[in-house]
């Protein structure tokens, strides 16, 4: 059976909202670098004086949020419909995992605490997050996830800076196995972010509508009528960041 895998990065929006039912278990092996990390923002008076992160992952007593629910960006505000539908397993061929700067990768279903954090960042010793991210071979990680999940296709809708720190991974994967969407031309007035939400509304529908799993197999249209002003291109996620 062909699964899908989709990337979709966090946002700077957030929201506590607290949550009493059970959270799914972290992405294996990921909680010793994500206290790593943590040992290095204490040691970074602007980091560490965020009132975000004062309230959120240097509080050892904050609320923990549903990351679908945490996420408040203009990605999440396009596409959170979509989302709740996969969580809720409506399309039982299809995962997501959340690029965090701070959790590194995340299950829409797990428990997080708020934070700011950026991948551009610069951390105590001295290296960007994402150069934290990459050098700690986060993209092994997302390796083992996809291998224990017998996912067959990838599809990135990562900016530059969480895409890139995976670039061990996408050297591994057959080009037509990992797809990455751009837009084109430039969203302006509409952020990235807000264009490449309504595309995975917009290919969600056209799955459901038509029975062809765009994720798996044939490539997705490259225009819907939903939002006509965007065209998309797929490109292999090996391909040079530009």
């Amino acid at each position: 059976m062909k699964k899908s895998l989709i990337l979709i990065p966090c946002s700077k929006g957030k929201r506590v909202v607290m949550c009493k039912e059970e959270f799914q278990e972290p992405v294996r092996d990921i909680q010793p670098l994500r206290g790593e990390l943590l040992t290095e923002i204490e040691h970074i008076p602007s980091i560490a004086g965020n009132l975000q992160n004062q309230a959120g992952i240097l509080n050892r007593d904050a609320p923990l949020s549903k990351a679908i629910d945490l996420y408040t960006g203009q990605f999440y505000q396009a596409a959170g419909n979509s989302l709740h539908r996969i969580m809720a397993g409506e399309y039982s061929s299809t995962a997501v995992l959340i690029v965090s700067a701070f959790y590194g990768l995340a299950k829409l279903d797990e428990g997080l605490k708020e934070y700011e954090l950026e991948m551009d960042n610069i951390l105590h010793s001295g290296v960007k997050v994402c150069e934290f991210w990459q050098g700690h071979q986060l993209w092994r990680l997302l390796r083992n996830y996809v291998d224990k999940n017998n996912i067959t296709h990838i599809c990135s809708l990562l900016p530059n800076s969480y895409h890139r720190v995976f670039d061990g991974l996408w050297k591994q994967i057959r080009n037509d196995k990992c797809i990455r969407v751009k837009v084109v031309p430039n969203p302006w007035p509409k952020s990235t972010s807000w264009v490449l939400g309504q595309w995975l509304r917009e290919v969600l529908k056209e799955i459901s509508r038509s029975g062809r799993d765009y994720l798996t197999g044939e490539l997705p249209p490259k225009q819907f009528k939903e939002i006509p002003e965007y065209t998309f291109h797929y490109v292999p996620c090996r391909e040079e960041n530009r």
